[in-house]
């Protein structure tokens, strides 16, 4: 059976680094009060209870292995990281953010679709969650000029309080960490809280809407987002992405406003802004936000974007020495050293471009990367050979 859980004692996390998170102001406004209200109409979208509602077989089908697993002496959140395991054989990683009962009625979804899931079953036996934000090599949804990134989630089960615990103190809660999608190249970005995960869900759902041009539906669905996580970055950008989609540039730069003079910002949110300083030919915001691009820049990826950034500009020396920092930090990730592969390739250098080709094939876990390299790679050595024989020809 294929494994898509892998079970972590949260001791051995304990050299995770914590993102440090602006403090707040009692006094600072809410984001939502800068949208344009009366450009959209607030439609009626699902309720907070609803996601994590599972169908009544359900319920007592779980309670009943519950039941079962505790005569046993399995710890409860123990229990819920077995009945995942062994209900989701097969599950189809799809993408799509789905609720409790759809993620299991159809066997797919993303992980915020399993997150809920959980939780939904930490819900029934009482366990006490939270929740880890990592990010990967970004995998974008692109549709026009909008463009949309992710983070992932992971879930920590608290272990239920022992009676012999009372009189001890712990650095760290024991209990379960359920990495979904575990991949060698995730990088800790923060902890999350419930609230995060109800606001990932409706963002998700909002960003679908957005791409499908569902405007008052994004609208209503980012609106709930930012109940949830007022002055969440990923959320104040969605709702600038709308506002510049629809047109209205002067809502959305009041937004992006808002987020830097406040500190609430994310690479993401630095990126649109970005987009929307040279939309507006504004050259000085747009050096401006290069730097704070730079400055933000903390997972290996935002250094990856960036790099990828000045490739797009032919700034080739400012891109290759980003990358090659990169590498000497985490020389195990793959996709630096085929960006630096495009980088050679770009100056005519062949013999340089194929070598990295042949370092990004031998970094990546992936089957399908790996392929694509590969592909790359037979390409420029036939491509290669082909001009060795005209030049030997002539």
């Amino acid at each position: 059976m294929k494994k898509f859980f892998a079970l972590l004692l949260i001791l051995l996390l304990t050299g995770c680094k914590q993102t440090q998170k602006v403090e707040i102001k009692e006094s600072l406004k809410k984001p939502s009060t800068l949208l344009n209200h009366t450009l959209f109409t607030r439609l009626d979208i699902e309720n907070e209870a609803s996601i994590f509602a599972l169908p009544e077989a359900e319920q007592q089908k779980f309670i009943n292995y519950a039941e079962e697993q505790k005569l046993k002496n399995i710890r409860a959140d123990t229990i819920i990281a077995n009945y995942l395991d062994s209900s989701l054989d097969r599950f189809s990683y799809d993408g799509a953010t789905l609720n409790a009962s759809h993620t299991l009625a159809k066997n797919e979804g993303n992980c915020i679709s399993l997150a809920i899931l959980t939780q939904a079953y930490a819900n029934i036996l009482g366990v006490e969650t939270s929740f880890r934000e990592v990010a990967s090599m970004p995998i974008y949804k692109k549709q026009g000029q909008t463009i949309l990134v992710s983070n992932h989630f992971k879930t920590k089960l608290y272990a239920p309080p022992e009676q012999d615990d009372k009189n001890w103190l712990y650095a760290i809660r024991p209990g379960t960490v359920i990495d979904y999608f575990p991949a060698r190249d995730l990088v800790f970005v923060g902890s999350a809280t419930y609230a995060d995960l109800v606001a990932k869900y409706y963002a998700n759902l909002a960003t679908e809407a957005l791409l499908a041009e569902q405007f008052d539906t994004s609208y209503s669905l980012v609106s709930q987002a930012l109940e949830y996580a007022p002055y969440d970055p990923e959320m104040i950008n969605l709702a600038a992405i709308l506002h510049r989609r629809v047109g209205d540039t002067d809502t959305a730069k009041k937004l992006f406003e808002f987020a830097v003079n406040n500190q609430l910002v994310s690479s993401n949110l630095l990126y649109s802004y970005s987009y929307l300083a040279q939309q507006l030919s504004d050259t000085q915001l747009q050096e401006e936000l290069e730097k704070k691009l730079l400055d933000n820049a903390k997972t290996p990826f935002d250094f990856l974007q960036l790099a990828e950034q000045e490739i797009a500009k032919e700034r080739y020396f400012r891109a290759e020495s980003l990358l090659k920092d990169l590498i000497a930090t985490t020389p195990y990730i793959p996709e630096p050293y085929f960006a630096l592969a495009k980088i050679y390739y770009l100056q005519d250098k062949k013999e340089k471009s194929a070598m990295y080709l042949q370092y990004a094939i031998e970094k990546s876990e992936d089957r399908e990367k790996q392929g694509v390299y590969q592909a790359k790679l037979n390409t420029l050595k036939y491509v290669g050979s082909s001009y060795n024989q005209n030049k030997e020809q002539n």
